[in-house]
C-alpha cells in the first residue's frame, strides 16, 4: 500500500532531491509483477533470504506474536519479514536518520513522509479532500493530504485558521479565565488517532491592569497534524470531524468562547493485490 502511494508522489520526492528504493524479502519475480501491476517505476530490491534485513538488524523475530496480537496467523514464507522502517541516506550512502513504525500494520502516507524529510509545511495538494467552516470571527479550512486512505495509514491533516483584522485568538496556552485555541479530531467510525504536532509561534500583547502577557494569533495560521487511521480494511468512507475551539478578542472586547466544526469525507482506496 505504501509502495503504491510513494509512486503517486514520486515527482515530489525527486523535485526535493530524494531517490526512493524499497527493499523486501520477496522474490524478484514477485516484486516485478507487483511493480508492473501498479505502475511502480522506482527500484524494488529483492532481499530473498533476508540477508540484508538481518545485517541491518531489522528482522522481525517476533512476527508470530505480532500477527497474533491482531488476530492473524503467520505463514512459513513470512518469517523473513522486516520491521517497517525507513532509512534516509545522504549522497555518500551514510544513514542520516531512521523512521520506525510501532507495528507492521501502520504505514506513513507518501506526502506525510516527504514532509518528515523537508519540513512539515502543510501545503494543500490539488487532489485533496477539503472541508470548510466558519463563525463570525474565525474561518477554518481543513484538508487531508491524500484523496483516499488505506487502513492503518498515517496521513497529514492541514488546518488553516483565518482571523479577521482587528481581532485575535489566544494561543494553545491561555491565562486563567480565557479559552485557549484547541483542535479536536474525531472520526466516524472511530479509530483516528492524533499525533503530536507543533503550533506556530504566537505573538504577545499586554492589557492595562493585567501583569501577565497574553499569547495570541492574528491573521492566518496553518497547523500540520499527523492522523493515524487505525481502521480495519473494508470500512469504506470515513468522516473526520475537525473542531476548533477559540475565543476572539479585540482591543476593547472579548467574545464568549465558540467552536467551528468542519467535516472531511475520505474514500477508502482499493487494497493493492
Amino acid at each position: 500500500m505504501q509502495l503504491v502511494q510513494l509512486q503517486q508522489v514520486l515527482p515530489a520526492f525527486e523535485a526535493a532531491g530524494y531517490a526512493i528504493f524499497a527493499i523486501s524479502y520477496d522474490r524478484p519475480a514477485d516484486l516485478g509483477g507487483f511493480a508492473e501491476r501498479h505502475g511502480i517505476t522506482y527500484p524494488l530490491l529483492s532481499d530473498e533470504g533476508s540477508r540484508v534485513i538481518r545485517e541491518l538488524g531489522v528482522l522481525d523475530r517476533d512476527l508470530e506474536a505480532h500477527h497474533a496480537a491482531f488476530g492473524g496467523s503467520t505463514k512459513p514464507e513470512q518469517l523473513g519479514v522486516a520491521y517497517p522502517m525507513t532509512f534516509i541516506l545522504d549522497a555518500s550512502g551514510r544513514v542520516e536518520r531512521k523512521l520506525v513504525e510501532e507495528n507492521y500494520r501502520l504505514r506513513e502516507g507518501g506526502r506525510l513522509l516527504l514532509a518528515q524529510l523537508t519540513g512539515p509545511e502543510p501545503a494543500q495538494p490539488r487532489d485533496t479532500v477539503e472541508g470548510r467552516g466558519r463563525e463570525q470571527h474565525l474561518a477554518v479550512r481543513a484538508w487531508i493530504d491524500s484523496p483516499t486512505y488505506f487502513a492503518y495509514q498515517r496521513l497529514g491533516l492541514g488546518v488553516e485558521l483565518t482571523i479577521p483584522a482587528g481581532w485575535h485568538t489566544y494561543g494553545p496556552v491561555a491565562l486563567a479565565g480565557y479559552q485557549p485555541l484547541e483542535i479536536t479530531i474525531t472520526s466516524e467510525p472511530s479509530g483516528a488517532r492524533v499525533g503530536a504536532f507543533p503550533w506556530p509561534p504566537t505573538s504577545t500583547f499586554r492589557v492595562a491592569g493585567i501583569a501577565e502577557a497574553f499569547a495570541a494569533y492574528e491573521g492566518s495560521i496553518r497547523v500540520a497534524i499527523p492522523v493515524e487511521l487505525v481502521i480495519p480494511r473494508g470500512t469504506g468512507d470515513i468522516r473526520l470531524a475537525v473542531e476548533v475551539r477559540s475565543q476572539a478578542c479585540s482591543a476593547t472586547e472579548c467574545l464568549p468562547p465558540s467552536s467551528v466544526v468542519t467535516t472531511l469525507t475520505i474514500p477508502e482506496a482499493p487494497t493493492p493485490q
